[in-house]
C-alpha cells in the first residue's frame, strides 16, 4: 500500500502536538519534527522517522520510553489477554477437546489438516492427494482449503500434542496476532502507540475474524499477512528496507498467503492493484514516480511468489474437478445494512437492533463495523480530505465495499437489482469466491484509517477527548458484538456433584487406543456420529491407522454431511436404502462400520434393526460388515 508516499503541505499537522499517546524515541529525534515535509522518494537509510509525514510528532520526553519491540509485544499481550480472557476460556480449560462447534463440518477438517500435511511428508506422500480419506477412490485436495502453510508452522505442536491441541492452539492466537500484524503497520504509519493500538484491534478483533474463529474456519482466520506486507511497504518508504529486501521479503509473504488460503491470496492481489492506482492518482506529480517504484517491486514480488506456489498452482490447475466449483450464491455477498446492524445483544442499548438481525434469514454478521467506526470514516473524510492519505485510504475502503457486495445489490436481505459488473463473477477464476470475504481486506484499511485519526492534532482537549471517546466507543461496539466460544462449543454434562462428562471428548476407543484391537492397520471404515466430519477426527486422532470411507473436505468435491451418500441415505431406513449400503460397504471394501455413542442413537437403532454383528468399546459400537 502507498499510503507513506501520499503527503503533501496540506497534509502536515502543526509542529509538536502529541496526539495519540507515547511516540517511540525514534519518533521524537529532532530530524523527524519536519511533519509537512514532502517526500520524493524512500528516506535515507540512517533515518529514524516512524511515522507518516503527515503526523506530527511528540516532543522528546525525559526517562526510557518503550520502543517499537517493546509497544510491539506489549499490543500482543494487551490482544492475548482480551481475546483469550474475553472470549476463550472455554477453550483454554480443554485443550485436548475438540469442542469448538462440532455440529458443523470444518473444525474436524481442519484438525484432520494439521495432521494430514507432516504426516504426508513425513511418509514421502503426495499431500494433495489423500486415499486415506474418500475411499476407496480418495480425495483432490488441491481444491480444498487445507491450508498447508499454518498446518507446517504448527508442526511441531501438532507432533507434541496432537492435532485437537493444535487446532484450538491456531483459533485462540489467530485474532491476536493478526490484530498485532495490523497495528505493527499502523504504528509504522502514525508513530502512535494507543492510535495503533486501536486501529489493530480493529482488524484483529473484526466481526469478521472473531466470527471464523468461533465456527472453526481456520483458513478464514489466519490473517496477519496483509499487515505485514503493508508493513514491509512502510519501511520500504523509510529507507529501512533496500530494494532486494523489500522485494524478497515481499515476495514471501506473498507465497505464505497462497499456501495459506487461494483466496486470500486473490483478495491481497485486489488490494496490492487498488492501492497502487487509487495511490498513483491522488499523488503528487513528483511523489508518483516513488509510487510507480513501488509497484514495480511489488510485481517483482508478485512474479516470484507465484514461482514459488507454482508447485501447487499446476497441479491445482491440472486437476481441476470435472464436476466444477460451487458456483457463486446471493448468500455470499455482502448486505449494506450489516455495516451498523449488531447481531449480539449484549450492548443493552443495542438489543433491539440484534434482535432484528438474528430474525433476518441469511443476515451475516463479517462486514458489520458499528456506528462508530462509520461516524469516524465520515469524520475523517469531512475534515481531513486535503489529506492525501485520507483519500486514498477511504477511496480504498469504498471500492472494496463496491467488491463485497458482489454481482447483485442486497439491502436487508432482498436482492433488488443486478449491477453492471456482475459478468465478472461469471469468469472460472472467481465464480466460486465469496464476495462477502472482501470485508477483511475492508477492515485493515479502517484499522489504518482509525489510528491516522486519532493520532492527528485536534484543536483543544475537547476536540482531543471526543476524538478518543468516538474512537474508543467504535472499538467497544466491535467488542461487544463478538461471538465467544461459549456460544458454539458442546457444554459439558454433569455426572455427579463435582464431575463433568464432555460429550464432545474424542471417546476412549481412540484415546486409550483401543481401534488396535478391533481393526486392522488401512482397514476401511465409515464413522457415524451426529458430530459433523468424525471420521477425520478419529482418523487424524489415530494417526492414520485406519482409512476413512467419507468425509467432507468442501462443498463442491465431497457430500454436505461427510458421510458417504449411501450411508447418508440410510436416515430413510427403506429396503432400497438397506441394499443399497451393503452394494456400497462391498464396493468400498468397508470393514466396520464405528458410531460414536455419545452422539448417534439413531444409528445405533438402524444398525440394530440391519442385524449387523456389532461389539462395545471405550464409548463407541463397532459394526463388521464382513
Amino acid at each position: 500500500m502507498t499510503a507513506g508516499e501520499i503527503t503533501d503541505p496540506a497534509d502536515a499537522a502543526p509542529g509538536g502536538t502529541a496526539t495519540g499517546g507515547a511516540a517511540t524515541s525514534g519518533a521524537a529525534t529532532s530530524g523527524a519534527a519536519n511533519a509537512g515535509t514532502a517526500t520524493a522518494g524512500p528516506a535515507p537509510a540512517g533515518r529514524q522517522d516512524t511515522a507518516a509525514p503527515e503526523i506530527a510528532n511528540a516532543p522528546a520526553r525525559a526517562g526510557w520510553q518503550p520502543g517499537p519491540r517493546q509497544q510491539g509485544l506489549l499490543a500482543l499481550l494487551i490482544y492475548l489477554a482480551v481475546f483469550v480472557v474475553g472470549y476463550g476460556l472455554p477453550v483454554v480449560r480443554h485443550m485436548r477437546v475438540p469442542q469448538v462447534a462440532q455440529e458443523s463440518v470444518d473444525p474436524n477438517f481442519y484438525i484432520w489438516s494439521w495432521r494430514w500435511w507432516p504426516y504426508a511428508i513425513a511418509h514421502g506422500l503426495n499431500p494433495l492427494y489423500t486415499n486415506q480419506i474418500g475411499a476407496p477412490a480418495g480425495y483432490n485436495l488441491s481444491w480444498a482449503t487445507t491450508a498447508p502453510a499454518v498446518a507446517l508452522a504448527l508442526a511441531p505442536v501438532t507432533a507434541l500434542f496432537g492435532p485437537i491441541v493444535s487446532f484450538n492452539l491456531s483459533i485462540l492466537v489467530a485474532a491476536p496476532l493478526s490484530g498485532w500484524a495490523a497495528f505493527v503497520a499502523a504504528r509504522r504509519l502514525t508513530g502512535r502507540f494507543w492510535a495503533a493500538l486501536l486501529g489493530g484491534a480493529v482488524y484483529g478483533f473484526s466481526s469478521y475474524e472473531a466470527g471464523h474463529s468461533v465456527a472453526g474456519q481456520a483458513n478464514l482466520i489466519v490473517n496477519m499477512l496483509p499487515p505485514l506486507m503493508v508493513y514491509l511497504a512502510l519501511l520500504w518508504r523509510d529507507g529501512k528496507l533496500g530494494r532486494v529486501a523489500f522485494t524478497g521479503l515481499l515476495a514471501i509473504a506473498m507465497a505464505l498467503e497462497f499456501y495459506v488460503f487461494l483466496e486470500a491470496f486473490t483478495q491481497m492481489t485486489v488490494l496490492w492493484l487498488a492501492a497502487l492506482a487509487i495511490g498513483f492518482v491522488v499523488a503528487r506529480r513528483e511523489t508518483r514516480r516513488v509510487v510507480a517504484r513501488l509497484a514495480g517491486l511489488a510485481g517483482i514480488a508478485y512474479v516470484i511468489a507465484l514461482v514459488l506456489a507454482s508447485p501447487y498452482l499446476i497441479y491445482a490447475l491440472r486437476h481441476y474437478p470435472a464436476s466444477g466449483l460451487t458456483r457463486y450464491s446471493p448468500k455470499y455477498s455482502f448486505d449494506i445494512v450489516d455495516l451498523v446492524i449488531p447481531r449480539s445483544s449484549r450492548l443493552p442499548f443495542l438489543a433491539s437492533l440484534a434482535h432484528y438481525a438474528r430474525s433476518a434469514v441469511g443476515f451475516s454478521s463479517a462486514g458489520y463495523i458499528g456506528v462508530g467506526l462509520l461516524l469516524v470514516v465520515l469524520l475523517a473524510a469531512a475534515t481531513s480530505w486535503s489529506s492525501r492519505l485520507t483519500r486514498l485510504l477511504i477511496a480504498l475502503y469504498l471500492l472494496i465495499l463496491v467488491i463485497a457486495v458482489g454481482p447483485r445489490l442486497i439491502i436487508n436481505n432482498t436482492v433488488l437489482f443486478t449491477l453492471p459488473w456482475s459478468a465478472l463473477w461469471q469468469l472460472p477464476i472467481v465464480h466460486s469466491a465469496e464476495p462477502l470475504r472482501f470485508v477483511l481486506v475492508g477492515f485493515l484499511v479502517l484499522a489504518m484509517i482509525l489510528a491516522v485519526w486519532l493520532a492527528r492534532p485536534a484543536r483543544g482537549r475537547m476536540g482531543l477527548a471526543a476524538r478518543w471517546l468516538l474512537g474508543l466507543l467504535s472499538v467497544a461496539l466491535i467488542l461487544g458484538n463478538l461471538p465467544t466460544f461459549a456460544d458454539v462449543i458442546t457444554q459439558p454434562v454433569r455426572v455427579g456433584p463435582s464431575a463433568v462428562r464432555h460429550t464432545s471428548a474424542v471417546p476412549q476407543f481412540l484415546s486409550a487406543g483401543l481401534y488396535r484391537r478391533y481393526l486392522r492397520p488401512g482397514e476401511t471404515v465409515v464413522v457415524v456420529s451426529n458430530r459433523q466430519n468424525a471420521g477425520l477426527l478419529f482418523q487424524a486422532d489415530a494417526d492414520f491407522y485406519m482409512r476413512i470411507a467419507g468425509g467432507f473436505i468442501n462443498e463442491s468435491l465431497s457430500s454436505a454431511t461427510g458421510l458417504p451418500p449411501a450411508v447418508e441415505n440410510l436416515r430413510n431406513g427403506t429396503l432400497q436404502h438397506q441394499e443399497q449400503f451393503r452394494a456400497y460397504v462391498r464396493q468400498a471394501h468397508v470393514g466396520a462400520i464405528i458410531v460414536e455413542r455419545a452422539w448417534s442413537a439413531p444409528w445405533m437403532r438402524m444398525f440394530a434393526r440391519m442385524g449387523l454383528p456389532a461389539v462395545t468399546a471405550g464409548g463407541v459400537i463397532i459394526y463388521k460388515t464382513s
